[in-house]
């Protein structure tokens, strides 16, 4: 079986899967699902910076990422801030404090080491987090279709880089980080983002007007191509294809959600400073 066909049967599993638990259970259930999946994309980037040979000890970042997702999830939950400001202070002071104090590595191991795991506990619990706001906020009508929204974009932007980039890619988009990509597939992307998100804009009658949409897509698609090419540069310096081999044609957790982490907070940004709070 080709991989592109086991990546489509997969998707035609786990996308109405996601689907139907946005929709139909509780919301606890969607969040943990989202809070789940985040956790996997932070154990695959640990292992990752691992490869590297860089301090990034497995059970600290885990447990710093948990602790900053779980400030988010409340804040999003109750309004606390308070509490996302606490937990977001002991998340960074948590690893921070693993560079200073720990001997087992040298001094660029640890300075290295610390910083990447920053950067991974971060964009991961802000990605997940960001749709988790997204779903608890009550000043989004129907917040459920906006995560719907966000997922079309990144999708659909997705199919339409692999397959218009593979049929008229020409010029390399990161030719050192990432080799496939093009700036015809990233074309693509956007043309195919923009075309889907538009009718899901109108199919679910957003109380918004449609040409929003034509700021939100581009930007989406863009940032989740920057979310892919940073794992991929991760990938890249640790000498391997895949983050993991747990989804089927589609590598790892990382491979697969990559694109969330840079893109989600964005949207729920948009949805807040210019639509709700303009």
């Amino acid at each position: 079986m080709s991989n592109i066909l086991t990546r489509y049967i997969v998707a035609l599993i786990a996308i109405p899967t996601i689907l139907y638990i946005l929709f139909c259970a509780p919301s606890w259930v969607f969040n943990l699902l989202m809070a789940l999946i985040m956790m996997l994309v932070l154990l695959e980037w640990l292992h990752l910076i691992q490869g590297l040979k860089l301090a990034a000890p497995l059970t600290l970042g885990m447990t710093m990422g948990a602790v900053l997702l779980t400030g988010i999830t409340v804040f999003a939950v109750t309004g606390n801030g308070l509490f996302l400001f606490f937990t977001s202070i002991l998340a960074v002071l948590g690893l921070n404090l693993f560079g200073l104090l720990n001997q087992a590595f040298d001094i660029k191991q640890r300075a290295l080491g610390n910083a990447a795991m920053l950067m991974a506990v971060m964009m991961t619990a802000w990605g997940g987090g960001s749709i988790i706001l997204i779903r608890e906020s009550e000043t989004i009508p129907d917040s459920r279709y906006w995560i719907l929204l966000l997922f079309t974009m990144v999708w659909s932007g997705d199919t339409g880089a692999m397959h218009l980039g593979r049929r008229f890619g020409r010029h390399k988009l990161a030719p050192v980080i990432s080799p496939k990509k093009t700036v015809e597939g990233l074309v693509g992307a956007v043309t195919c983002a923009t075309i889907t998100s538009a009718a899901v804009f109108h199919l679910f009658h957003f109380p918004y007007p449609l040409w929003h949409v034509l700021i939100i897509a581009p930007i989406t698609v863009a940032l989740a191509h920057t979310g892919d090419l940073t794992a991929s540069m991760i990938k890249r310096a640790a000498q391997v294809k895949d983050s993991g081999h747990l989804i089927p044609g589609h590598g790892g957790y990382l491979d697969r959600f990559d694109a969330l982490l840079l893109s989600s907070p964005f949207v729920y940004l948009y949805i807040q400073l210019v639509l709700i709070h303009p």
